[in-house]
């Protein structure tokens, strides 16, 4: 545990360099703020301490000041960054094009909208569908009643999807990329 006067020090001297790094994580800001940012880099800078504490079996006040301290705060700390980082980059296809309703609602609750037409989202499905080839309803009703089709990263499983339409891996990937051009999506 960090004491008042331990995290002071700590602040003192590795303040600017944690606002440093939080300027340098960028991305998405639903998942990557600034203050979002700060407060995981002072939680690291707490385990930090605490593992450095543990690594070296020497109370706080005897390695506050080494050099080897300040070089495993630095690395603690920027290895963090480049996490965050990492998952940015890998969520980025999914949450591109996309906009924070929080700062747009507005956009999004208009006065004279007419929902009247659309029921339900089956609905909208329905209508949309109707733009499609039958290959291409099927693979998209198969991806809605199983969504395990989508990996983690967002992208479907080709070789899985293909196998249970019935179909080649090639066969797939051209309805995918027909689909993808109607609606202009990443998949």
């Amino acid at each position: 545990m960090i004491t008042n006067e331990q995290w002071q020090l700590i602040d003192e001297k590795y303040g600017k360099l944690l606002i440093t790094i939080c300027n340098n994580i960028s991305g998405d800001l639903a998942i990557a703020s600034f203050d979002d940012n700060l407060q995981d880099l002072r939680i690291a800078t707490m385990e930090a301490v605490k593992g450095f504490e543990k690594k070296e079996g020497v109370p706080f006040s005897e390695f506050w000041g080494t050099s080897g301290f300040h070089k495993y705060m630095k690395t603690c700390l920027w290895n963090l960054k480049n996490k965050k980082g990492a998952k940015i980059t890998k969520k980025a296809p999914i949450l591109r094009n996309t906009v924070d309703i929080t700062e747009y609602g507005d956009v999004l609750i208009a006065e004279h909208q007419d929902t009247s037409g659309l029921s339900s989202v089956a609905d909208l499905i329905k209508q949309s569908k109707a733009n499609f080839d039958d290959r291409q309803k099927r693979l998209i009703d198969e991806v809605a009643k199983n969504p395990d089709y989508v990996k983690p990263n967002g992208k479907l499983n080709i070789t899985k999807l293909s196998e249970n339409l019935g179909c080649c891996v090639a066969t797939t990937k051209r309805t995918i990329t027909q689909i993808k051009s109607k609606f202009n999506l990443d998949l």
